[in-house]
């Protein structure tokens, strides 16, 4: 195995702790709660309705209150990424190319299919951090893959940097999401 390679490897252990760690942002608990009920059409009537002088707009929804609920959707694909990148670590660290393949493909999925559908966020900044980084392991899982398949030490380089790139957007996404759950 070449130094290229072993340090791709072991990368995934290091990765999967940053990434970890920023994965426990708060509010991105797995838990979820029913939909709130909407009321009922009211009925048609043939009179013409008397305008009421208490009749205002719908308030918008604050942005704490709206990325909460949207960190209660999303929420089970962090947990879901969290695990995903603890099988890549492990499989990096044990020269697993299976579990790296699994890994890999269970990141894959969850980022850029599953998190994919939970967007956009209220924030567009968290937004676009989020899709930078789904991005980012969107082509760092394809280098594995080939990593795994061809064990090409480019690819293997590829993996790590879009990893570690993944990583930063990541980050930056944890700022916003806590700037927006920050009481105001």
């Amino acid at each position: 195995m070449t130094d290229v390679r072993r340090r791709a490897l072991r990368c995934g252990l290091l990765t999967a702790l940053v990434l970890g760690a920023a994965l426990g942002a708060p509010g991105c608990s797995s838990s979820r709660t029913a939909p709130s009920a909407t009321p009922a059409p009211e009925a048609t009537s043939t009179q013409t309705p008397v305008p009421s002088a208490t009749t205002t707009a719908p308030s918008p929804v604050p942005l704490a209150e709206a990325t909460r609920e949207w960190t209660r959707r999303a929420g089970d694909h962090f947990t879901a990424s969290g695990k995903a990148l603890q099988e890549v670590s492990e499989a990096s660290a044990s020269g697993d190319e299976a579990g790296l393949r699994d890994g890999c493909t269970q990141l894959h999925d969850t980022n850029t299919i599953g998190l994919q559908r939970d967007l956009p966020t209220p924030d567009p900044r968290l937004t676009d951090e989020l899709q930078r980084m789904i991005d980012d392991i969107n082509t760092a899982t394809h280098a594995c893959m080939r990593f795994v398949l061809n064990r090409d030490d480019v690819d293997a380089v590829n993996y790590r940097d879009y990893l570690g790139r993944a990583v930063e957007h990541l980050h930056r996404a944890k700022q916003f999401l806590e700037a927006d759950l920050a009481p105001r």
